[in-house]
C-alpha cells in the first residue's frame, strides 16, 4: 500500500472504506491481487451497470481498437458517433416519443449538467436555479453549487441563486402549494430559470419522488416559462428497470442528462437530451475536448442493440428489484425496534437505518463477508444497493444473504 500512501492525495475515500488492490473483475465479481473473490453491489457508483468486462462489448472495444478506428475525434462527423445516434433514436427516442436531439457534452455527468445549467439560461434569461434536498449533481463549481446534499462542505460554493425544495416521497397539498409559493417568489426578486431535479435520488438516500408530484412539477414549470432538468446520471439507463428513471410519471423534461452507465462498458461518457425547440446553441458555444470517445460510442451501440431492443431486460431489472426489496424489508423486519425503512426503484435501493454509526459498521461487515456496498443519504445513514443489472438472481440472493448476514452481527449489539 506504501505507493497510494505515499503518492496519492489525501481526498481518496473508497479505497479507505475497501482497503484492498483489486486487480481483475468480471460479471459482478471483482478479485483483489490475492484472487480473492467479493461480490460487487456497489458497481463503479452505477458507471458498471451492464457489469465488469461485459464479453459482448469487451469484444466490440477489442476489434475497434485492432482496427485503426478513432478513438478521439472532438465533435467530428464519425462512423462510430453516427451509428450511435441513429440507435439511439431508433431504441431509446421514437418509442418514448420524444423529439430530441443529443448533445455530445463530455467525459462526466458533471458536465452534462454544467450544460444544461448553462443552456436554460440562454433560452429562459435567468439563472437561477430550484432543485431538492439530498440532489447531488457533480462536483464542478456550478454542479456542486445546486447540489443541496454537499451543503457544508468546505469546498463547495453554494451561490446565492439556488433554493432547494424538500423531498416528496408521498405528494400533500401542502407540497404543491411550497412549489407553487416557491417559483413564484423566486429568488431575491431573480425569476428561475430551471427545476434541476433526480427523479430518483442516488447520493440523496436511493429513494424515488412520488410520480404525482414529478408531474405537477411539470405542469407548474410550463405555466410559469421553467426548463425542467432530469439528471438521470445515476439513475438512468435502466438502473430502475425503464430506461430512464422518470418514465412512469408525467415530468416530461426539457434537457435529460446522462452519463455513468450509458457507455455500457464503464468508458468516459456524458451526453444531454435536449428539446429540439429549445437547442439555441450557437456553434460552438458549448465545447470541450472529450466530446468525441469513439470508443465509448461503439460500446453504447452494442449496450443499446443488446438490451433494449425489446422490453425483456426492464422487465428482468423490475423482477430483480422486487426480490431486492423483499430482502430489505426482511431486514426491517427483523429488527423491528430499530424502525429501519425501505428505499427504492428498481435495482437503486436502500435500507435507511437512521444511524451513521451503523450505516458504516454494516458496510464494514458486509466487506469482510466480501460484498461491497456503500451508504448514501443525508449522513449517510442509508446503505445502498447498486448491483449491476446483469447480476443473476443467484448472485443477488447470495449477495443479500451476506447483507442479512451483516445486519445481524451488526444490528444483535444494537438491540441487546
Amino acid at each position: 500500500m506504501n505507493a497510494f500512501e505515499q503518492l496519492e492525495s489525501n481526498v481518496r475515500y473508497y479505497c479507505r472504506r475497501w482497503p484492498v488492490v483489486f486487480a481483475t473483475s468480471h460479471g459482478s465479481t471483482i478479485f483483489d491481487e490475492d484472487s480473492k473473490a467479493y461480490l460487487d453491489f456497489f458497481a463503479g457508483a452505477g458507471v458498471l451497470s451492464y457489469g465488469h468486462n461485459n464479453p459482448e462489448l469487451v469484444e466490440v472495444a477489442l476489434s475497434h481498437l485492432r482496427s485503426g478506428k478513432l478513438l478521439h475525434s472532438l465533435d467530428t462527423f464519425t462512423v462510430e458517433k453516427r451509428e450511435f445516434l441513429h440507435t439511439f433514436e431508433e431504441l431509446i427516442l421514437k418509442p418514448r416519443h420524444m423529439d430530441m436531439v443529443v448533445q455530445t457534452v463530455g467525459p462526466t455527468g458533471a458536465t452534462a449538467v454544467e450544460a444544461a445549467l448553462q443552456l436554460a439560461q440562454r433560452v429562459t434569461g435567468n439563472r437561477a436555479v430550484l432543485g431538492f434536498e439530498g440532489g447531488y449533481h457533480g462536483m464542478s463549481y456550478r454542479a456542486a453549487s445546486v447540489s443541496a446534499s454537499l451543503a457544508g462542505r468546505e469546498t463547495v460554493a453554494h451561490i446565492g441563486d439556488f433554493v432547494a425544495l424538500p423531498f416528496v416521497k408521498e405528494m400533500t397539498s401542502d407540497d404543491l402549494d411550497l412549489l407553487d409559493r416557491t417559483l413564484r417568489a423566486g429568488f431575491e426578486g431573480e425569476k428561475f430559470g430551471a427545476i434541476l431535479i433526480e427523479a430518483t435520488q442516488g447520493e440523496g438516500g436511493a429513494r424515488a419522488f412520488d410520480p404525482d408530484y414529478l408531474s405537477a412539477l411539470r405542469l407548474k414549470a410550463t405555466e410559469l416559462g421553467l426548463m425542467v432538468i432530469a439528471d438521470e446520471v445515476q439513475a438512468g439507463v435502466g438502473r430502475t428497470g425503464t430506461f430512464f428513471s422518470f418514465e412512469e410519471s408525467g415530468l416530461d423534461p426539457d434537457i435529460v442528462c446522462l452519463s455513468k452507465a450509458i457507455s455500457g462498458l464503464g468508458l468516459p461518457m456524458a451526453i444531454n437530451l435536449i428539446r429540439r425547440n429549445l437547442d439555441t446553441w450557437n456553434s460552438g458555444e458549448f465545447t470541450g475536448t472529450f466530446r468525441g470517445n469513439n470508443l465509448a460510442f461503439a460500446t453504447s451501440t452494442k449496450m443499446l442493440q443488446t438490451y433494449w431492443s425489446d422490453s425483456l431486460f426492464e422487465q428482468d431489472t423490475k423482477h430483480k428489484g422486487t426480490l431486492v426489496l423483499d430482502a430489505l424489508h426482511a431486514i426491517a423486519n427483523t429488527y423491528e425496534s430499530l424502525d429501519f425503512s425501505v428505499n427504492g426503484n428498481g435495482l437503486l435501493c436502500g435500507l435507511d437505518v437512521k444511524d451513521t454509526e451503523l450505516a458504516d459498521q454494516v458496510t464494514r461487515a458486509a466487506f469482510e463477508r466480501q460484498l461491497i456496498v456503500e451508504t448514501c443519504g443525508a449522513g449517510d445513514k442509508v446503505v445502498k444497493l447498486l448491483p449491476p443489472l446483469t447480476t443473476t438472481d443467484e448472485e443477488l440472493r447470495q449477495g443479500l444473504q451476506l447483507l442479512s448476514d451483516a445486519f445481524a452481527e451488526v444490528c444483535v449489539a444494537s438491540v441487546a
